[in-house]
């Protein structure tokens, strides 16, 4: 991803804690990965497993049914059909990434891996059987206009499309992947999330449950522009060569700044930092949320000024302008209640969206085969 550490949390509802709901058995995330609680689902050989055998389904007494390939069949209903090649090649993925994370998985995780990723291709392949046309046109719109943010925040196209091969993507496998992601997502809009209806009643509770959550300390609205001295793929320090050239960068846009170009379309322009960029590089922060240099270079300026140098962190150069003093408030209940409802809303999806998968698996008759990681039993 193509960001720095350095993202405010802003005013809003957050993330809530609140009345105690039924753990769902299956809970669709951003990344449309379904899961299973308790959080595994091992094969009866789970001892045998390791990450040399991530893609390979586990060995069974049992006759393994197999397609016109050879290929293993774990899971099969009406019209849909899911391979054990299919889940490994997802898992094997995972397996990669975490590697490069330097992290490793235990047998215990990767036979857990296998059965969520069985679990998110049956519940994939049932939704994506529902789409109408309007849901395929949004996708088509919204999967392109992701990907194209993506190349956007990159360090370059280039950057972008070989950090996609080193992950196992072709452009063509990505393209097709973010797209049945935002069809997926636009079919359980349209068929889960809309038909939820939340109550001003409960907008109110929500409000009233604990009102410190709305208290907002003194703020200051500030801007940079930003320049990296790290690599964004991998966190490492830039070539010193090429930090003296976004110093240089950082310095040629304090200059333009205090010659009067304007902050924020030179931000928009020139600014290395997606997370603020489009707003012009505006954030809003107390003290306490942003790494010391930010806060010593903002915090006592007067509104409107900028600070006369270019400051370096341990992230590259930054080029700051106060914006203008927040003060203390309790932000009312019109604020806040759109995104209050959406919490509710996204609450109330983690107990229907398990229900609509198992509806859809009941409908389509789906089974497990013999050799398919079978459901945890603690």
């Amino acid at each position: 991803m193509w960001f720095l550490p350095m993202a405010l949390a802003q005013n809003g509802a957050g993330t809530a804690s609140g009345t105690a709901r039924p753990v769902p058995k299956l809970v669709l995330t951003n990344s449309l990965d379904a899961f299973t609680t308790p959080a595994a689902r091992i094969p009866t050989n789970a001892s045998s497993a390791g990450p040399a055998t991530a893609s390979k389904p586990a060995t069974t007494s049992l006759t393994v049914t197999t397609n016109a390939q050879g290929e293993a069949i774990w899971a099969e209903g009406d019209g849909i059909r899911i391979t054990a090649s299919a889940v490994g090649a997802k898992v094997s993925r995972a397996v990669a990434e975490a590697a490069a994370a330097g992290r490793s998985l235990s047998d215990r995780d990767l036979n857990a891996l296998r059965g969520r990723t069985l679990d998110t291709l049956i519940f994939v392949q049932l939704v994506l059987r529902r789409a109408d046309q309007g849901d395929t046109n949004r996708a088509l719109f919204e999967s392109k206009s992701r990907i194209d943010g993506m190349i956007k925040n990159a360090p370059s196209a280039d950057t972008f499309f070989r950090t996609l091969a080193q992950a196992g993507y072709t452009e063509e496998s990505f393209r097709k992947e973010k797209f049945e992601e935002a069809l997926v997502v636009n079919i359980i809009d349209r068929e889960v999330k809309h038909r939820i209806r939340i109550p001003d009643s409960d907008i109110q509770a929500f409000y009233d449950s604990d009102d410190t959550r709305w208290k907002k300390p003194d703020q200051v609205k500030a801007a940079q522009i930003f320049f990296a001295t790290i690599n964004p793929e991998n966190r490492e320090k830039l070539a010193a060569d090429v930090i003296e050239t976004k110093r240089k960068k950082a310095e040629e846009a304090l200059a333009q700044v205090k010659a009067g170009t304007n902050f924020a379309t030179l931000a928009r322009q020139v600014s290395e930092d997606p997370s603020s960029r489009e707003r012009g590089g505006e954030y809003v922060f107390q003290k306490g949320q942003m790494f010391p240099e930010f806060e010593k270079a903002v915090w006592d300026l007067k509104p409107g000024s900028l600070h006369d140098q270019v400051v370096a962190t341990q992230f590259g150069f930054h080029v700051f302008k106060k914006l203008e003093d927040v003060p203390a408030r309790v932000i009312p209940l019109a604020e806040v209640s759109d995104q209050i409802r959406e919490v509710l809303i996204q609450r109330e999806m983690e107990v229907r969206i398990p229900e609509y998968g198992d509806r859809l698996r009941a409908e389509a008759h789906v089974k497990l085969l013999p050799g398919a990681p079978q459901p945890f039993q603690p």
